[in-house]
């Protein structure tokens, strides 16, 4: 599953079973983090931050704005019980509606995805072939996928 940020405060995922192998769940960055200036980590939601081993019968919790993407199954099947945990409250302040809808942090560096600047390239595994404009310039598209469709005027 490519990665994504989930339309949740909080997403629990429960490994219930079966045999497989593969199928890790790889952790990046927060969307609308705190920049190093204002207490938070270094803002960048492309950084890789963690690799998660699923084993059956144990879950892990984690922000719904924290970007993430389920690696491919390489045998057998795996079958997980995913909740996402919405507060319809937090949702209507101004706080969630800030971070949600801001971009990656301005500094001087390599372009970001929604068209402002990282101080940094994104790491590899970070980046969406479906939501990120600039993929394309670290890797080539993934068999069977391309571009997203632009929208009128070519943007």
């Amino acid at each position: 599953l490519d990665m994504h940020h989930d339309a949740s405060e909080a997403t629990l995922n429960v490994c219930l079973g079966r045999d497989f192998t593969g199928a890790g769940l790889t952790l990046c960055g927060l969307r609308g983090g705190e920049p190093p200036s204002r207490g938070g980590g270094d803002g960048r939601e492309r950084t890789l931050r963690h690799v998660h081993a699923h084993t059956r019968g144990h879950a892990i919790l984690h922000l719904g704005r924290q970007r993430h993407g389920a690696d491919d199954i390489v045998t057998g099947e795996r079958y997980n019980l995913i909740l996402w945990n919405k507060s319809s409250h937090h949702r209507l302040s101004k706080d969630f509606l800030a971070k949600y809808r801001s971009r990656p942090p301005a500094a001087p560096g390599g372009e970001a995805a929604s068209g402002g600047e990282e101080a940094a390239p994104p790491d590899l595994a970070c980046l969406s072939y479906t939501h990120d404009d600039d993929y394309e310039n670290y890797k080539p598209y993934p068999p069977g996928k391309k571009p997203k469709p632009r929208g009128p005027g070519g943007g």
